[in-house]
């Protein structure tokens, strides 16, 4: 019975204790991030380089403005799938030109490489804008992504000088 009830009692502190990681590993999401979406400065200079190189195929999330006709580019709003993907993931592709989920590179005459057009603190302000303009749902939503790829984010984050949270 006493081993019984010791057992018991580990097995709850065992669960607990993992309890309180989990929580403590969640509650990181601002560490898992590079984005500065909160950031008005970062915002509305990432607005001004949306507009000038993002918005003619995409349109501009947060307002009425789509697309020019016959561009067919996913939009960056709660109708499109942009949130699915972590910070890292994103910036990749929009610099690099490489979908990291398949590490197949996109065809540049569908999406241009902003690598030395634009440096990468402007990448990641045109980022953070698009973040902004999603509803709070969205964001949770990909604030949870975030976490699952939190060390591929700071290591990308680091590397280019955005740094976490």
């Amino acid at each position: 019975m006493i081993k019984r009830l010791i057992l018991t009692a580990l097995a709850c502190c065992v669960a607990a204790g993992g309890g309180w990681l989990l929580h403590r590993h969640l509650a990181r999401t601002q560490e898992t991030t590079f984005l500065r979406w909160q950031d008005p400065a970062v915002v509305a200079r990432g607005e001004g380089l949306y507009r000038a190189h993002c918005a003619r195929c995409h349109g501009v999330p947060g307002t009425e403005e789509r697309a020019a006709a016959g561009h067919e580019a996913t939009p960056h709003d709660a109708g499109g799938h942009t949130w699915e993907h972590p910070d890292y993931a994103l910036f990749q592709l929009v610099r690099d030109g490489v979908a990291v989920a398949n590490c197949v590179p996109v065809d540049p005459e569908q999406m241009p490489r902003f690598k030395g057009t634009l440096t990468d603190a402007d990448l990641v302000a045109v980022l953070s804008f698009i973040k902004s303009t999603w509803p709070a749902e969205l964001r949770a939503n990909h604030d949870r992504v975030n976490v699952m790829y939190g060390p591929y984010n700071r290591a990308v984050g680091e590397l280019i000088g955005a740094g976490g949270g």
